[in-house]
């Protein structure tokens, strides 16, 4: 579990700390959000048996929790600060964040913290951040409707 909340949480909120003095508002809007959309995929994941994380626990989400509050929601912010902030297709953005978020997991997959089953794959994982992450970007719409972001 130290190796969950090292790399899920400690050093993903060394960059959110950039991201919180460069623009916290959208990471105060997007970070619940997202934390609540990554939980509810793996929830899905877990209980359908597509994988699991290690530790094992008798609570599945319990040795996901460091990312519930630390990559997902790190990543997701520095995500919309760029869509914001530059001149790139919102689709690009989260065509490179869904990349980026997939070879994270890919490494936890090679070094034996993640593993696969019931047909599951790296593949299906890039689809499922995709989803996810089209799923933040319409709440971030929604969001543009009622406040400045």
């Amino acid at each position: 579990m130290f190796i969950n909340t090292l790399f899920g949480l400690l050093i993903p909120w060394i960059a959110g700390i950039f991201l919180l003095k460069r623009d916290t508002k959208i990471f105060l809007l997007i970070a619940p959000f997202a934390a609540v959309v990554a939980f509810t995929f793996d929830v899905v994941g877990f209980h359908l048996k597509f994988w699991r994380i290690d530790p094992k626990h008798d609570i599945e989400t319990f040795a996901a929790l460091p990312m519930y509050f630390g990559v997902y929601p790190i990543l997701t912010g520095f995500l919309f600060y760029f869509i914001k902030r530059s001149g790139w297709s919102p689709i690009l953005w989260i065509l490179l964040f869904t990349l980026l978020t997939t070879i994270i997991e890919y490494t936890g997959v090679v070094i034996g913290m993640v593993h696969y089953y019931n047909g599951w794959t790296i593949l299906w994982t890039f689809v499922s951040y995709l989803l996810a992450y089209i799923v933040c970007y319409g709440y971030f719409i929604l969001l543009k409707k009622y406040v400045d972001v």
